[in-house]
């Protein structure tokens, strides 16, 4: 790969060999040429999705000229703002487009919206990220069909239960989208292209086997979630726009609460995050909203993928000129303290890995703390390198007379949940295992470090029986290694080894992963005479769908990829980064602090406060483990991440 960053000389003495200077977090090469710092820019940061999506309804509201959406899913049933405990609990997706289009929020003039969705016919068949759109429901399982067999001009008489006129308002919504009958609105569709998806894979190293490689081809989505709203209308000044995990689909609604119940959130019906518990289950994530010079970004990517995609509904073009932005789109900043930003993505079509180069130039700069919350922790050549990079710092500092006591702690600290998947399983397990903390995964530990055993108990009997001149037994040799053996015995011969090698780094870490409390068990739990409660049903997984990445109080990413393959080679992704150290700390509280109650948020963030802060998270994980234990409620909602399947079979 490429170098992400300039070089530069810095003359030293043989008395003095040291020198100061300062970080590039962002990239500045040639190679990244297309994905500018843009230095003018507001970013707020949204934390989960009512505060998220509020905004967006805001700022959508307010619309003048235009409305751009790129997403994962559109679920036009869902609610942006709620109340109420049964659907709809507030206006919908599908009814705020159609009103802003037809201009009722702008004065009577019409706005244009273009919304362009994934859609694969095996994925979207397995995610249903698109209720309604060619994936009917139990209401009325043919109602597509006839709509396009032009054999029903409008719905059966509709169901009067809430599931059925969900299902019905879906089908009927996205039956005028495609037909182009509502009025400056255009639906577009796009899947992932299967050649660029396997050329950018043959660039990847690593070892994949068949399945998985086929499953990525096949099933490459566009997994962007950007917004632009009025980027070009009267040169910018009104523009605003969106960058996010946040996907446009009922699940991914939730409050910071995180309530164990919450009837906002919906039926488990109307999503597909079922867990077993009343509702659906509670989710993490951002949204991050910028204004000024970055939405430059945002308007190349949503132009060429508009261009490129198929198109439904009125046929809405778009054009975007690179070189002369809209003159207006930093005047509402003027005498505003602003920062940089740079937009960076992962696009097989167009060779572009900049999400990636971006994770291994920040997180190669990382010296007191490096916080990661994300939905996929199986990115293991990220893990290695980060430690490879470690290593180069090290070896810098002593051969400038330093020794290891001298260098500042690095405290890697991973929020993550559960694979979504089995199969998922094994990437996770490596880069987990890769940062020392393999013992998180039991099962699937002891199922790859038996293997590894058999081997290095092999390689001492050959070696012994050489040493004494005598021939070993080819019939007590193992198998060769497994694919998912050769794999984990990358990151380390043993734990052991792995844990020796943190050490000589100077790297401490922890995995961690978010539950929330039934506080109000008591009152949902029945109990018989003489028995107590079954102590699991008083909690339940936070699902993570986060892809934030905060270093150093220095510099944060926050978008769609997550850190895994896919994200960095495979699915059309979305990030914004930033350098700005003031945002960057609070981020970094506000978040640590959510996760923890409120007590350990790392402070000022200097190195013994960061370093403090670890160890009182470690305190605060054994803590809240053994509460779970006894049933009680713990601090805040950070738990010790631990998954007890295994698999043999590997999936990105």
């Amino acid at each position: 790969m490429p170098t992400t960053h300039r070089k530069s000389r810095v003359p030293l003495s043989e008395a003095s060999p040291i020198s100061w200077g300062s970080v590039q977090w962002l990239l500045e090469s040639e190679h990244d040429r297309h994905s500018r710092i843009h230095r003018c820019n507001k970013l707020t940061m949204l934390y989960c999705g009512e505060e998220g999506f509020r905004s967006i309804l805001n700022d959508i509201k307010q619309a003048r000229a235009s409305v751009e959406i790129i997403c994962w899913g559109f679920d036009p049933a869902m609610e942006l703002e709620r109340e109420g405990g049964q659907w709809p609990r507030g206006e919908s997706w599908g009814t705020l487009l159609r009103n802003v289009a037809a201009g009722r929020y702008n004065g009577g003039k019409p706005v244009q919206v273009r919304l362009l969705s994934w859609y694969g016919f095996i994925g979207s068949s397995l995610a249903r990220n698109m209720p309604g759109f060619r994936q009917p429901g139990p209401y009325e399982p043919n109602v597509s069909n006839l709509y396009r067999m032009g054999r029903q001009e409008k719905l059966p008489p509709s169901a009067d239960d809430p599931q059925g006129m969900r299902e019905a308002f879906n089908a009927q919504w996205y039956h005028e989208a495609e037909q182009g009958l509502i009025e400056n609105l255009s639906l577009r569709t796009r899947d992932g292209d299967v050649s660029a998806v396997l050329g950018s894979l043959s660039e990847e190293p690593g070892k994949r086997g068949l399945l998985e490689t086929v499953g990525m081809a096949v099933v490459a989505t566009d997994h962007q979630k950007t917004i632009l709203i009025d980027y070009e209308h009267e040169g910018g000044v009104h523009a605003v726009g969106y960058v996010m995990g946040l996907n446009s689909v009922t699940d991914y609604w939730d409050t910071e609460e995180h309530l164990f119940h919450d009837p906002r959130r919906g039926e488990s019906w109307e999503g597909g995050t079922k867990d077993g518990q009343p509702g659906l289950k509670p989710y993490q994530d951002y949204a991050c909203r910028i204004q000024g010079e970055a939405l430059v970004g945002i308007s190349k990517n949503f132009t060429d993928a508009w261009n490129r995609a198929k198109g439904r509904g009125s046929p809405l073009k778009r054009e975007h000129d690179v070189h002369r932005p809209p003159p207006g789109l930093w005047e509402p900043l003027r005498g505003q303290a602003t920062v940089n930003a740079q937009i960076v993505r992962t696009q097989p079509e167009e060779g572009d890995k900049t999400i990636k180069r971006l994770y291994r130039q920040a997180s190669s700069f990382a010296r007191s703390y490096l916080y990661v919350e994300n939905q996929y922790f199986q990115y293991t050549e990220w893990a290695q390198e980060l430690k490879e990079n470690r290593n180069n710092f090290v070896q810098g500092c002593q051969r400038a007379g330093l020794s290891l006591d001298d260098v500042p702690v690095l405290h890697v600290m991973a929020v993550i949940p559960a694979p979504e998947l089995a199969q998922m399983v094994p990437r996770t397990y490596d880069t987990v295992r890769a940062l020392g903390h393999g013992e998180s995964m039991p099962n699937q530990d002891k199922l790859i470090e038996d293997e590894l055993q058999k081997q290095r108990d092999w390689e001492r009997y050959a070696s012994e029986k050489r040493a004494k001149g005598e021939v070993p037994n080819p019939m007590l040799k193992p198998a060769e290694p497994s694919t998912l053996a050769q794999s984990s015995a990358s990151t380390g011969t043993s734990k052991e080894n792995v844990s020796e090698q943190l050490k000589t780094l100077g790297m401490r870490t922890l995995i961690g992963t978010l539950w929330t409390y039934d506080h109000a068990w008591r009152s949902r739990t029945p109990l018989k005479d003489g028995e107590s409660a079954r102590l699991g049903e008083r909690y339940r997984e936070i699902y993570i769908h986060s892809k934030l990445m905060v270093i150093d109080d220095s510099m944060f990413t926050v978008g769609s990829a997550n850190l895994n393959l896919r994200s960095m080679a495979v699915d059309a992704e979305i990030n914004v980064a930033c350098d700005d150290p003031a945002m960057s700390a609070q981020i970094r509280k506000h978040v640590w602090g959510r996760h923890t109650g409120g007590t350990q948020d790392g402070g000022g963030g200097s190195n013994v406060e960061i370093a403090n802060t670890f160890n009182d998270w470690r305190d605060l994980l054994a803590a809240n483990a053994d509460k779970r234990e006894k049933g009680e409620p713990p601090t805040g909602f950070i738990f010790p991440f631990n998954d007890e399947r295994k698999s043999k079979f590997r999936l990105a």
